[in-house]
């Protein structure tokens, strides 16, 4: 199925559509809205910190892009492995309690209110959202937090998906109490809404351990990381199945801002 993009065409701000939004492989579909004012439903409890430093975020994103660069990876598909890398990251290093998690999410990233980057399937009536092996994305909840660390990349997630737009390299990391309430009360960019899968996560964990080459990456994401402020190489020899050594480059991609 190839990516759709949809308009609004609803005075009330809902989602006009009479498909699902759908994206093979966790790919994302971009759709435009035009939602009306409202009022914040956002508890006053919730914690405007990150959960980690910038400087942080940045290295564990490097890391896992880099390893994944280096081998030639579908990395617009890679959400779930992104996802389960970072979240043993944070675990051994930061003593964190995260993990992976899969379903459908939703990103507003355009500075006009405009557009929002869909992962999963949206129903006809503009709110109502599922999630499947052939369309979800995933990230990683930690301590009340959600961090997606294939944020930086969401312009290239939308360029294979067919929507050449410009996107900000920023990281996404926030309290999942300041999540919208749902798909149509998005209003800024950096408004997110997630449903998670339980079944789904579960399942693509499975998959993802069955696979020696995936796990064999992962675990060299966590060799190769180091926290700062100590010093990381910036680059990582890899030995082939056939003996032969190449090396990883740490791949200096930098993040602008926050969402």
């Amino acid at each position: 199925m190839q990516p759709l993009l949809f308009q609004s065409a609803s005075r009330n701000g809902s989602v006009q559509s009479g498909t699902p939004v759908e994206r093979p492989s966790g790919l994302p579909v971009l759709f435009h809205e035009k939602i009306a004012p409202m009022q914040s439903s956002h508890s006053s409890a919730q914690n405007l910190r990150p959960l980690i430093p910038l400087a942080d975020y940045q290295r564990i994103f490097r890391v896992i892009h880099s390893v994944l660069h280096s081998v030639e990876a579908d990395i617009p598909a890679a959400s779930f492995f992104f996802s389960v890398t970072a979240a043993q990251i944070l675990k051994k290093f930061y003593k964190r309690n995260a993990f992976p998690v899969a379903g459908a999410a939703f990103y507003l990233i355009r500075e006009d209110g405009g557009g929002a980057l869909s992962f999963g399937s949206l129903g006809d009536d503009g709110q109502s959202v599922t999630s499947h092996q052939d369309a979800f994305h995933a990230w990683v909840q930690c301590d009340g937090y959600a961090l997606d660390f294939m944020a930086p990349l969401f312009q290239e997630l939308l360029v294979s998906a067919g929507h050449p737009l410009p996107v900000p390299r920023q990281m996404f990391q926030k309290d999942l109490q300041r999540m919208s309430a749902d798909v149509q009360a998005l209003a800024k960019p950096g408004d997110f809404y997630l449903a998670s899968n339980l079944e789904l996560t579960r399942e693509l964990l499975q998959q993802f351990i069955a696979k020696k080459a995936l796990t064999n990456l992962s675990q060299l994401c966590l060799e190769w990381f180091r926290k700062p402020p100590k010093v990381m190489p910036d680059d990582l020899a890899l030995q082939g199945a056939d003996g032969e050594v190449s090396r990883i480059k740490l791949q200096a991609t930098a993040i602008e801002g926050v969402w």
